[in-house]
């Protein structure tokens, strides 16, 4: 795992008094950490968090991306009590995955590398699918927080706003598109079933 964190501040001295601040935080968990004060320094780094799916990819083969649980966030205060419910669950299946994120805010992005040629992957896309959402809005988290919600996070969309505010989104696509022709079974109307229909083999 690796962890970024950037400081800013009106000078250059003040920005690294706050990074050195926080690495003596970490001292007593006994965790590598460094500082670097230049993008020459810092390159690698992003190059982990930039490439870390890229590289995996790479070394794999007959395996095909499947981000089906990839931008989901939850309240950073209640991550060290999520994290390890959420491995529990992964733990359950024997997927080759990378996890990214923005710590500040609780988002992550797993993506599994999966053969979707094999129809027992689609059982396990939707097995994993509901374990995970039902973890994330126990702790009081949303399904979708930067990349929209797609055809394959439609069915929870229910779930995660509730009977009341799943009405009106279906008024207002009767309102802008009463043919139903723009993004058919996106957000409202549509079913697992036309989700994993749409799934590149």
């Amino acid at each position: 795992m690796v962890l970024m964190a950037e400081f800013t501040a009106d000078s250059e001295a003040e920005a690294l008094q706050m990074a050195t601040k926080a690495k003596n935080s970490l001292k007593e968990l006994h965790e590598q950490s460094r500082i670097t004060q230049n993008a020459e320094d810092s390159h690698k780094y992003w190059v982990i968090r930039r490439e870390s799916f890229n590289m995996l990819r790479h070394h794999v083969k007959n395996l095909r991306t499947a981000p089906f649980i990839d931008d989901f966030a939850i309240p950073p205060e209640k991550m060290t009590e999520f994290l390890p419910r959420l491995y529990e669950i992964l733990d359950q299946y024997k997927l080759t995955y990378t996890i990214a994120g923005h710590i500040g805010d609780g988002n992550f992005h797993i993506i599994p590398l999966m053969d979707l040629r094999k129809e027992h992957s689609h059982d396990v896309i939707k097995e994993l699918s509901v374990k995970v959402y039902a973890l994330v809005h126990e702790f009081c988290g949303t399904i979708t927080a930067e990349h929209n919600d797609g055809l394959i996070r439609t069915s929870f969309v229910k779930m995660q706003y509730g009977e009341e505010i799943y009405k009106l989104f279906e008024e207002t696509k009767k309102i802008w598109d009463p043919k139903g022709i723009f993004n058919p079974g996106k957000k409202v109307g549509g079913s697992w079933e036309y989700a994993m229909g749409h799934v590149v083999r």
